[in-house]
């Protein structure tokens, strides 16, 4: 029999899972920082903000690099548009109900919330996410956007490349307008009769779908430019984003005023997402074996995102009051959230219907 290292040939799309893995620890160190710097009410927490600059303004990229795969796998769509969307809500739909529900259900078993609370959380999930699920606002944008991937796909399909790079222009100067906006709020028409100005039509997430679909189609680097480009542009966008939240940090009434340069489409954030996408991109397994168990990491990961805000919540206090430090608490915490819910999310796929569940 011969050796199956000679004979594997590599996927070239396996980095893929490799980044989607690592964009769900991002996920869980994002989440795992807000402990220390958002209080009751949402107040702003000061005292640990140089940890929480540190790691949080790395971690936003998180977000932008789920859509930037999603662009790169999903389009152009190869099947009717019913069939796409049959398959795909079927897998992130039904999960994602049963997720609402339980962060609805367990904070009244654990006496957190009322019976009232508990039926306001429940009755909200169509239009919104709970006081309790601050992350599910992240499938409600997934949900648009997969409405939207079927509509996009014949254009991505038949538009040149020069027209592909005049979409993602505008994208790009949009990725300006949070910034913009601290100077001239209503912007480009934008009045509060008109929540729809200029820029509206080529902002936001869909500018990452487009960017994932590109990279895949035109972008054909070597490793060493991969891996220079990418790295600058990492650097370049942390620098900025930690900047800013620093220079906001003093004056920042808000949340949105101090996370200025955490929000998703912005330029510099969209920078690290790109050079992140481009490093990963150097990946290539040696092994059948290793790029089969990342692939099946990967392959739970939805259901972890929906599951991890249960397992922080718990682990929290136990690790907080084990290492007391912020910047040993922020990382332990997230990768501790990671495994246990890693292992949940495993159990429960072993289920029947499972799918259902985890995704």
């Amino acid at each position: 029999m011969p050796n199956s290292n000679t004979t594997f040939k590599p996927s070239p799309t396996a980095y893929l899972n490799v980044l989607r893995i690592f964009a769900c620890l991002m996920v869980l160190a994002v989440h795992s920082g807000e402990f220390f710097y958002i209080g009751a009410s949402n107040a702003i927490v000061r005292e640990n903000h140089v940890w929480v600059n540190n790691y949080g303004s790395f971690m936003r990229a998180c977000v932008p690099l789920f859509v930037m795969i999603s662009g790169y796998l999903l389009l152009p769509i190869k099947e009717e548009p019913n069939v796409f969307y049959k398959k795909r809500f079927s897998r992130i739909l039904i999960p994602f109900l049963i997720w609402s529900c339980m962060y609805a259900i367990v904070p009244y078993l654990l006496g957190n919330n009322t019976l009232s609370q508990l039926w306001h959380n429940l009755y909200i999930i169509p239009l919104s996410f709970s006081d309790n699920a601050g992350h599910l606002w992240f499938l409600y944008m997934l949900i648009g956007i997969y409405l939207f991937i079927p509509v996009i796909s014949p254009w991505v399909q038949s538009a040149s490349k020069q027209f592909k790079q005049f979409f993602l222009l505008l994208w790009i100067i949009t990725l300006f307008i949070p910034y913009i906006k601290t100077i001239q709020p209503d912007l480009w028409g934008e009045v509060f009769w008109n929540k729809f100005p200029a820029g509206y039509y080529f902002s936001g997430y869909i500018g990452y779908l487009v960017l994932g679909h590109y990279l895949k189609a035109y972008v054909k680097l070597s490793k060493a430019a991969a891996l220079s480009i990418g790295l600058a542009m990492v650097i370049t966008g942390y620098a900025i984003t930690h900047m800013v939240f620093d220079h906001q940090l003093p004056f920042a009434k808000s949340l949105p005023e101090l996370e200025l340069s955490w929000a998703f489409p912005t330029i510099n954030v969209a920078l690290m997402a790109i050079g992140l996408f481009l490093m990963f991109s150097l990946i290539s397994f040696k092994s059948a074996v290793t790029e089969s168990l990342i692939a099946k990491v990967s392959g739970l990961t939805y259901g972890m995102y929906l599951a991890h805000i249960l397992v922080l919540n718990q682990l929290f206090p136990i690790i907080n009051n084990w290492l007391h430090d912020v910047v040993l608490v922020i990382p332990v915490l997230a990768i501790c959230t990671f495994l246990v819910t890693y292992v949940l999310i495993k159990l429960l796929s072993y289920l029947p219907g499972s799918k259902y569940i985890v995704g």
